[in-house]
């Protein structure tokens, strides 16, 4: 598999955006439940409408592969979210820790100190949730994760980590706003057929504070 597993907790319906204090609320209670160990860091990332070109051949276009550039900034403090984020169309806050968690997020076999980071995503535009790889073919282009959606809102598609195998995800394609989950180097759940994965009590959790419903994919690379 790649170096780092994701999971991620897509927002019903797509064009949902949370209000910053649910955003605050949801973070908050990660800490206080210690789903991210140790002694987090809360950084927010903010696009700067700047791109860098890498000289990488990206597979879906045959061109160089072009990132998105933010501007970072730490916070000090979990009740400092809603503030910073109360303007803001476009951006990523993530809580990041290292230590072992009271309550994981996902089961992993895995008994050492290892990284937990918890982000929400908040765009203006819809972006792709799925994650295709270059190994997906479905006789049709589907956009990278985080990029800008193009076509029809429909299902997601996402690469089983270990076995390759296409995971199809029911009204998974896109988003303007998800929740990922990202563990540590080399760090991986038991996937069977479903991506149903996620600790249940995180997402009833989740679905109180944004009083939404969420469907769960991945992202591995």
């Amino acid at each position: 598999m790649g170096l780092q597993y994701s999971h991620t907790l897509i927002a019903l319906p797509k064009d949902f955006a949370p209000a910053p204090i649910q955003v605050e609320q949801f973070l908050t209670t990660m800490l206080a439940w210690n789903v991210v160990p140790g002694t987090p860091t809360i950084s927010l990332r903010v696009p700067t409408g700047k791109t860098r070109e890498y000289p990488y051949l990206d597979p879906f276009t045959g061109r160089n592969l072009i990132v998105e550039l933010r501007d970072r900034k730490d916070l000090p403090a979990p009740s400092d979210i809603a503030a910073a984020v109360d303007q803001l169309r476009d951006f990523e806050l993530e809580i990041a820790g290292v230590g072992l968690p009271k309550m994981p997020p996902l089961p992993i076999d895995f008994h050492e100190p290892y990284h937990i980071g918890v982000t929400c995503y908040v765009t203006s535009q819809l972006r792709s949730t799925s994650d295709p790889h270059e190994t997906l073919t479905l006789g049709e282009k589907l956009n990278l994760y985080r990029s800008i959606f193009t076509g029809d809102p429909g299902d997601g598609y996402f690469i089983h980590p270990h076995t390759m195998d296409v995971i199809k995800v029911p009204n998974a394609g896109c988003s303007r706003f998800w929740v990922q989950f990202e563990l540590g180097k080399f760090l991986c759940p038991e996937i069977g057929s479903t991506l149903e994965l996620l600790n249940p009590v995180i997402v009833r959790n989740a679905e109180e504070v944004f009083g939404i419903k969420f469907v769960q994919g991945c992202h591995w690379g």
